[in-house]
């Protein structure tokens, strides 16, 4: 919240954490008002009483629904681009860190098109079980391997022309190096896999 507060550099702009139902978990700024009910349902800005813009940006949990909202209020409409790029990157952040700190899980997968990506928030995350299963995934995997409203991610082998037994081989290896990660419409991505730590170590 800070970090994303000190980026917008206003000392007109507030920051606000809210929970799905809108109510402020903190606020970090000038500005006394409070949250727009209605700009917490939608990542779209929001006038704010004519003062200036809400950006509410929802933040998804790795299982499904809603967690709840950055919301940044800007008064300058200039500011209006920028701020959003920020709030964006700030909730999906958010969401790597939930799947990322999952006790559970055996390997997490990142993936995307491009392998600059890697490593930012940019980049599709899922983390599975030892059979493939999948445990969770972030916004941008669902949009790269399920898009529509529809569609639903499933188990690996039913996401990847890739076997689960290669992507499994290559987190065992520990390689930095990117590898080539195949769907099942024939699209490859740059990928790196990790295995996760055992919770009970004897």
């Amino acid at each position: 919240m800070e970090d994303l507060h000190r980026q917008l550099d206003s000392p007109s702009v507030t920051v606000i954490l809210a929970d799905s139902q809108g109510g402020i978990l903190r606020a970090i700024g000038t500005s006394s008002a409070a949250p727009r009910r209605a700009a917490l349902r939608q990542s779209v800005p929001v006038a704010a009483g004519g003062r200036g813009i809400g950006i509410a940006v929802p933040i998804l949990p790795p299982d499904g629904g809603l967690l709840g909202f950055i919301d940044a209020d800007v008064a300058r409409l200039e500011w209006l681009t920028h701020a959003n790029a920020l709030v964006q990157t700030a909730a999906r952040i958010i969401e790597h860190r939930l799947i990322e700190s999952d006790p559970q899980g055996f390997l997490l997968l990142r993936f995307h098109r491009y392998p600059a990506v890697l490593g930012s928030p940019l980049e599709a995350l899922t983390l599975f079980d030892a059979n493939g299963g999948l445990l969770a995934a972030n916004r941008v995997a669902h949009e790269l391997l399920a898009p529509g409203p529809q569609a639903a991610l499933e188990a690996a082998p039913s996401c990847f022309a890739t076997q689960w037994c290669g992507i499994v081989g290559y987190a065992a290896l520990g390689l930095r190096q990117p590898f080539t990660l195949r769907d099942r419409r024939g699209r490859d991505y740059s990928a790196q896999a990790s295995l996760r730590r055992r919770q009970h170590d004897d």
